[in-house]
């Protein structure tokens, strides 16, 4: 039998991105169907995924002194070693892009009712912005409308959906890698890019920006009720908190809710409680009832956020 941990911490606010905050808190707010909860999660889900690709890109980059040295010697390579970078980087590029794409379908969960001209479409936020009326906020109309990063990523995730992959080659004199793809235009020459990996850093500096941006607005929406959190795990049983969204969060943040157990006669404590300001503000022993619905949207397994996104 697997050994199970005598205490997992999972509860650490000050880590949390905006989005992730947003994923937690939304369901005492606003009510979304399955698709948009997907979105809600999505948006985090891709970024992480594009961040994850471009790690293993970084790992597969010295490969590609390989094709170069079988160039060198044989005159001739199957460049094998960059049709895996090629790959793996246009996938990353594929995953920046579902990001945006999620945080704009979170967007039009929210105010597409409420907004004349708000279709299901990311590039119709983006040519269309400035002429929306109605609920959508005049905050977030400039940052949209300032997002000209978004330009080249909308025709390179057009294109790589239905084209062969690209083709990267190290330049020796310089160490950096370039990224040609014959089926895309820049103009009526193929696209290149000249440093490929300094471009797609900066992308994901770009959309993390905006991602934070957009739902640091959000956050700021958000009900001022407390809803059902996990701290952690304590032998295998739950310990968790109830608590607001609106404000600063620290670990301190809330009540606990689950003293009502680890207090019992032969039950395991919390490993926290000594240094816990919820546990000094305990929640009374039913919790809040009329969250109770909102529990298990709360309670799922946290993930860390690597992004203000």
């Amino acid at each position: 039998m697997p050994k199970v941990a005598e205490a997992v911490l999972m509860f650490a606010p000050e880590s949390w991105g905006q989005v992730d905050r947003f994923r937690r808190f939304w369901s005492t707010t606003y009510t979304f169907g399955g698709r948009d909860q997907r979105a809600v999660t999505g948006v985090e889900a891709h970024f992480q995924k594009c961040v994850r690709l471009m790690n293993l890109a970084e790992k597969l980059r010295p490969n590609l002194q390989i094709d170069e040295a079988q160039l060198n010697e044989r005159g001739v390579t199957p460049a094998d070693n960059a049709c895996e970078l090629a790959t793996v980087i246009e996938a990353a590029i594929l995953e920046i892009y579902s990001s945006v794409d999620c945080a704009v379908k979170v967007l039009r969960a929210i105010y597409g009712p409420g907004t004349r001209g708000f279709k299901d479409s990311t590039r119709s936020l983006f040519q269309k912005i400035s002429k929306m009326s109605g609920s959508f906020p005049d905050e977030l109309k400039p940052l949209i409308e300032g997002a000209s990063w978004y330009w080249r990523l909308l025709h390179l995730r057009d294109e790589l959906t239905h084209l062969e992959t690209g083709d990267v080659r190290l330049k020796p004199e310089t160490g950096l890698v370039w990224y040609i793809h014959q089926g895309l235009k820049d103009g009526d020459k193929p696209l290149i890019i000249d440093d490929i990996f300094g471009w797609l850093h900066e992308m994901i500096s770009e959309v993390n920006s905006f991602l934070g941006a957009v739902f640091n607005h959000l956050n700021g929406t958000l009900a001022d009720k407390p809803i059902f959190q996990i701290c952690g795990m304590v032998h295998g049983r739950i310990l968790h908190r109830w608590l607001s969204p609106v404000g600063n969060l620290t670990f301190d943040s809330g009540a606990c809710g689950a003293w009502i157990w680890f207090e019992q006669p032969g039950n395991p404590t919390c490993p926290f409680m000594g240094v816990c300001g919820a546990y000094r503000n305990k929640a009374p022993p039913q919790g809040w009832a009329s969250n109770a619905a909102a529990a298990p949207v709360g309670s799922a397994a946290p993930q860390s956020s690597a992004s203000d996104g």
